[in-house]
């Protein structure tokens, strides 16, 4: 309950954050996006439809026909998602009305894009966090996929983006699509950081051959659980063990001067975990 509880406060906050980078930065400056948003944002700028409603209305069908794909437990928490978004969109939207953003933003596009970016992207990370997500074309990707699976997901959701850009650009302008190329970049990489430093655990893998006292020495100081696995080499053909462990983020310079002091020639590698679930310890040894 208490895992349960804290997830779907993520995700309000999540929805929160994304909704103002919407309404703040993305409307007032007229910064394209792709996706749902952008289509949604091509109804409000021709026809003055809310912008929070035409997300509602894009996504209904896709949840409709795609929920089976996306697992029903995702798909429950990303309408939620979709829902409480597309509202505060709107709410927020009137809020600011008599600030008179919109001629703020216009006057300073650059900086609403790095700034609905940034707000942009914690949002969604938040959102996936909390085991949901933001909805839109992935899951026409995905139904796509399932009647064509010759055509892979990343192709298809290249096209679709691509295809709601050519639109924004027609009607916003081509500076807009460059807004929205430099906010997309932000808000990818503002994901990808929550995500690695939330985390905050890497992989690594040591190959060397004084395996044992590297052994000793990371169980003896960092407390983690050590995988042993046997390997030749193929240039030397000559046997060397591979030590596999997953540590936090701050225990790395450790580990690094670990393998430096015992064995000079030994060859590692260290890649980010994305999750890691089952038997590992989250807190970090006192070192």
């Amino acid at each position: 309950m208490k895992q349960i509880t804290k997830e779907y406060i993520l995700l309000i906050i999540g929805c929160i954050t994304f909704s103002i980078s919407i309404s703040v930065f993305l409307i007032p400056a007229n910064i394209g996006s792709g996706g749902a948003t952008g289509l949604a944002l091509i109804l409000n700028y021709l026809f003055k439809f809310p912008t929070g409603l035409s997300i509602i209305v894009i996504n209904l069908p896709l949840f409709v026909f795609g929920y089976k794909l996306i697992g029903k437990k995702f798909a429950f928490r990303s309408f939620v998602v979709v829902l409480l978004s597309s509202l505060a969109i709107d709410y927020f939207t009137l809020i600011i009305k008599p600030y008179n953003l919109d001629a703020i933003m216009s006057n300073d596009m650059m900086l609403a894009s790095i700034f609905c970016g940034m707000l942009f992207g914690i949002g969604v990370a938040l959102v996936f966090m909390s085991g949901g997500s933001t909805g839109g074309l992935d899951i026409l990707a995905k139904i796509i996929n399932n009647k064509f699976p010759e055509i892979s997901i990343s192709n298809i959701l290249l096209i679709q983006d691509g295809i709601v850009y050519i639109l924004i650009g027609l009607i916003f302008g081509p500076r807009s699509v460059m807004y929205a190329l430099i906010m997309s970049f932000i808000r990818t990489k503002t994901i990808d950081t929550l995500q690695e430093g939330i985390s905050a655990s890497k992989q690594c893998m040591i190959i060397c051959e004084n395996s044992e006292e590297i052994i000793r020495e990371i169980q003896s100081k960092l407390l983690r659980g050590i995988t042993i696995i046997d390997a030749v080499g193929a240039y030397s053909n000559s046997h060397k063990k591979i030590i596999y462990v997953v540590i936090q983020k701050n225990q790395l310079n450790l580990l690094k001067r670990i393998v430096k002091d015992v064995d000079k020639n030994a060859f590692v590698t260290v890649s980010s975990v994305s999750d890691i679930f089952g038997n590992y310890r989250q807190a970090s040894a006192n070192i």
